[in-house]
């Protein structure tokens, strides 16, 4: 997993690492690696990856060539059938064909069951508009 911010990689660390354990396939967490993001922006990516959770900072949606240069680095980031867990601005979704990307769901974070939960707690709770989840796959 490409991993840009290491203490947000805790929560899929430790669901990878519950699922695997659940199926006894104690083999398979010697192929998972959490590397640093920092090669995605240089566009040298020395590898491919299965799996990426990446966030856009907000101050990009309103540029849409930077949208479209941001789908494009986790095009290249991703290998062949390879899923991306992106959240960003609605409009990013609209990249994605152009880039070999297939945005397989959306859905605004507002909705998330997560975010529910946390607006009971912090009724005043509020999030940009339009921001975004997108599960992406790479064809």
């Amino acid at each position: 997993m490409l991993v840009r911010y290491p203490a947000f990689a805790q929560k899929p660390a430790q669901q990878l690492w519950s699922v695997r354990a659940e199926l006894h396939r104690w083999g398979w967490l010697s192929r998972i690696r959490f590397v640093p993001a920092e090669g995605l922006h240089d566009h040298k990516a020395p590898h491919s990856y299965d799996l990426v959770y990446h966030w856009v900072p907000y101050d990009s949606g309103d540029l849409p060539a930077s949208l479209a240069e941001r789908m494009k680095e986790i095009s290249q980031t991703l290998q062949g059938g390879g899923n991306a867990f992106v959240i960003g601005p609605a409009q990013l979704g609209r990249q994605a064909s152009s880039h070999g990307l297939h945005v397989c769901w959306e859905e605004p974070v507002e909705q998330l069951p997560t975010f529910r939960m946390h607006r009971t707690i912090l009724p005043k709770a509020r999030l940009r508009a339009g921001l975004t989840l997108f599960y992406i796959k790479k064809v």
